[in-house]
């Protein structure tokens, strides 16, 4: 799974991606920023349930942005600097996601042949 998150994980200024589906759990979780411990995914889930049926948002806060992607398979939350290159962040999600999607649907002996 670390395999598809890997590009956006590389982009300047993220600090950090969550992934879970649409009821609350969390498939993919993974922090670069140290020093303290990430929210819970109880958390992340109630931020984005606060959103309403909002595909995407960018919320600005005063130490950091938060980037929310909802989509059918499930919710991406991109944790970030405030100087973050939001186009590139989100090409990669319109690049991933697809992937995603692709690589959560492989079932028996498909998901041993990659294209």
């Amino acid at each position: 799974m670390r395999e598809v998150f890997k590009d956006l994980l590389a982009v300047d200024g993220v600090r950090g991606v969550v992934f879970f589906t649409p009821s609350g759990e969390r498939v993919f979780e993974e922090f670069i920023i140290g020093g303290s411990e990430p929210a819970a995914v109880s958390d992340w889930y109630a931020l984005v349930a606060s959103l309403g049926k909002a595909r995407e948002a960018d919320l600005v806060f005063e130490r950091g942005r938060v980037y929310v992607r909802r989509t059918a398979d499930g919710v991406l939350v991109v944790v970030m600097g405030l100087i973050a290159p939001c186009a590139v962040i989100r090409l990669n999600c319109d690049i991933l996601l697809p992937a995603l999607k692709e690589q959560r649907s492989a079932k028996g002996i498909k998901r041993f042949f990659k294209r």
